[in-house]
C-alpha cells in the first residue's frame, strides 16, 4: 500500500470501526446476519428486533458510566 493509501485508510477506520463494531456484536452476540425468513418485511423485521437486542444489551454499560459522573 502507498503512503496515500494508508493515510486515507487510517482516516476511514476512525469512523468505520463504530459501525462495524456493532454489526460484529450483532452477529456474535444474537446470531445476526442470517436470513432466518423469506421476504423483506420479516426480514426487516428481525432486524429491527436484534438492533433493539443489541441496544438493551448495551444500555447497563451505557448508563451507568453518565450516572457515575452525574453523582459528583
Amino acid at each position: 500500500m502507498s503512503e496515500i493509501e494508508r493515510k486515507f485508510n487510517k482516516l476511514c477506520g476512525k469512523v468505520r470501526y463504530k459501525v462495524e463494531r456493532t454489526f460484529g456484536s450483532i452477529r456474535r452476540w444474537f446470531n445476526g446476519g442470517t436470513a432466518r425468513y423469506k421476504g423483506i418485511k420479516k426480514m426487516h423485521a428481525q432486524n429491527l428486533l436484534e438492533g433493539l437486542a443489541y441496544n438493551l444489551y448495551r444500555s447497563p454499560a451505557i448508563i451507568m458510566p453518565n450516572a457515575l459522573k452525574n453523582e459528583k
